[in-house]
C-alpha cells in the first residue's frame, strides 16, 4: 500500500496530483508578497494615511519572512509535512482575512505580520516535500515546480490582485487571497501523503547543519544576487521611464515579459539542475544577472531595448532558485525544512536590504543616480558568483577527503500504513 502510494505521488500525470497542489500555494503566497505594492495607492486613500507610513506594509511583511522563516523551520521539522502546511494555509487565510477586515493601518500592519509568519513555514515546508517525493534524477524538475507558482504570481496574481483592488477595494483583493488559502488547504488535505522527514533527535541537532560551512555560502550566495537585483527591480518603473515616458501601461507589459521569462526561467533552471547539476547551472545564471544589470545603463533608452533587458532580467534571475533549493537539500536533506527556509530568509532579507540600498542610492547619488542602480546591482552579482565558486571548490576538497554521507529520500508514509 505505501509503496502504491509513493508511486502515485511520483508519478507524473497520476491520480494524485501533488507538485501542482503544492505550486498553487506558492502562487498565492507570492501573490500575497508581491501585490501590496499594486495596492498601496488605494491603502493610502482609504486609512487616510501616507505613502511612506503605508509602505511599511509591505516591508514589516518581508522583514517578518525573512526573521521567522529559519526559527519556525528548525521549531517544526519533527512535524509531519502535511500537518505543517496545513498549519502554514490557514494561518495564510486567516491572516488575510483579518488584513481584508483592519479598520487602522496599525492593525493593517499587525495582520500583515500574522500572514508572513504563516507564509514563512510555507515555501521551506512545500519546497521539502517536492524533494523528497520526487526521484533524486528529477528533483530539480519538481523543486522547480514548486517555485514556478512564486514565478506565476509576477505574471497572474499580482495583475490581477491589483485590477481588483483599484476596480473594487483593495480589502477585495485580500479576501481573493483568503479564499484562495482555503482552497490550497482543502486540497493539501486531500491529496497530500503524509511525509515524515527523518529529524535530529533534538533542537540543538537540527541547528547544527545551519554551522555548515556549505550552507553559510549558499545562503549568503542568495542574498548578494537578491540584493544586486531588488536594488534596480525596487525601482523599476524610474529605471525604466526612458523607455516608458513614464507611461504605467508599458510599464504594466514590460514587468509582464518578466514575468513570463521568470516562469521559463524557473523550468530550465530546474531541468538544467538535474542534468548538469545545480553550481553550474548557478554560476551561468548569476552571471548572466550580473550582465544584465550592468548593462542597464545601456537598454533603459529604448523600448527594445528594455524588452530586451526585461527578458533576459527575469530568465536570468528565476534561474537561480532550483540550482540553490538543491544545493541545500542535497546537504541534508533531513534537515530540507531548515536549510530550505534559510534560503527563504535569505530571498526576502536580499529584497528588503536592495530597497534600502537602492533608495539611498537614489538619495544620495545625485542626478545619475538611476544609471548607477544596475552596475550597483551587477557588482553584488559578480560578489555572489565569486561565493558560488568559493564553495563548490571547498565541496569538492571535502568530497575527496570524505564519502557523500547523503541519505536517500524516504517514501512518505499514509495514515494507516
Amino acid at each position: 500500500m505505501a509503496g502504491t502510494d509513493t508511486a502515485a505521488a511520483k508519478t507524473p500525470g497520476s491520480r494524485a496530483p501533488v507538485l501542482p497542489v503544492l505550486a498553487v500555494g506558492a502562487f498565492a503566497i507570492g501573490t500575497d508578497t508581491f501585490v501590496v505594492a499594486g495596492v498601496l495607492p488605494e491603502v493610502v486613500r482609504d486609512l487616510d494615511t501616507g505613502l511612506a507610513d503605508a509602505g511599511w506594509v509591505s516591508t514589516a511583511f518581508a522583514l517578518t519572512y525573512a526573521v521567522l522563516a529559519p526559527v519556525l523551520g528548525a521549531l517544526t521539522g519533527r512535524l509531519e509535512r502535511r500537518t505543517v502546511l496545513l498549519i502554514s494555509l490557514a494561518g495564510f487565510a486567516l491572516g488575510n482575512a483579518a488584513s481584508a477586515l483592519a479598520p487602522t493601518l496599525g492593525l493593517l500592519l499587525a495582520a500583515r505580520i500574522a500572514t508572513a509568519a504563516s507564509a514563512a513555514l510555507y515555501i521551506p515546508a512545500a519546497s521539502a516535500t517536492a524533494g523528497f517525493l520526487a526521484p533524486p534524477e528529477r528533483r530539480g524538475r519538481a523543486l522547480a515546480v514548486v517555485l514556478g507558482g512564486l514565478s506565476a504570481a509576477t505574471v497572474a496574481g499580482v495583475p490581477f490582485g491589483t485590477w481588483l483592488a483599484a476596480d473594487l477595494d483593495w480589502r477585495a483583493t485580500f479576501w481573493a487571497l483568503a479564499g484562495l488559502g482555503v482552497v490550497c488547504a482543502a486540497a493539501v488535505a486531500g491529496l497530500l501523503p503524509q511525509v515524515r522527514l527523518p529529524a535530529a533527535p533534538d533542537l540543538a541537532a537540527r541547528l547544527a547543519p545551519a554551522r555548515d560551512v556549505r550552507v553559510l555560502l549558499t545562503v549568503v550566495t542568495t542574498l548578494l544576487f537578491m540584493t544586486g537585483g531588488y536594488l534596480a527591480l525596487t525601482y523599476v518603473g524610474g529605471v525604466l521611464a526612458p523607455a516608458t515616458d513614464g507611461d504605467g501601461t508599458t510599464l504594466a507589459l514590460l514587468l509582464l515579459v518578466f514575468g513570463c521569462t521568470a516562469i521559463a526561467g524557473t523550468m530550465l533552471g530546474g531541468r538544467a539542475t538535474d542534468r548538469w547539476g545545480a553550481v553550474p547551472v548557478l554560476a551561468v545564471s548569476v552571471a548572466g544577472l550580473a550582465v544584465v544589470l550592468g548593462t542597464l545603463p545601456y537598454s533603459r533608452d529604448s523600448l527594445t531595448g528594455a524588452v530586451l533587458a526585461m527578458a533576459a532580467w527575469g530568465l536570468a534571475a528565476m534561474a537561480t532558485q532550483p540550482p540553490q533549493q538543491h544545493r541545500l537539500f542535497t546537504i541534508d536533506p533531513g534537515s530540507g525544512p531548515l536549510l530550505l527556509s534559510l534560503n527563504s530568509s535569505a530571498t526576502f532579507a536580499g529584497i528588503s536590504l536592495g530597497g534600502f540600498l537602492g533608495g539611498q542610492v537614489i538619495t544620495h547619488g545625485g542626478t545619475d543616480a538611476l544609471d548607477t542602480l544596475g552596475p550597483a546591482g551587477a557588482a553584488c552579482a559578480a560578489l555572489a558568483l565569486l561565493v558560488t565558486l568559493v564553495a563548490a571548490r571547498g565541496v569538492r576538497t571535502a568530497r575527496g577527503k570524505a564519502p557523500d554521507p547523503t541519505p536517500t529520500a524516504p517514501e512518505p508514509v499514509r495514515d494507516g500504513t
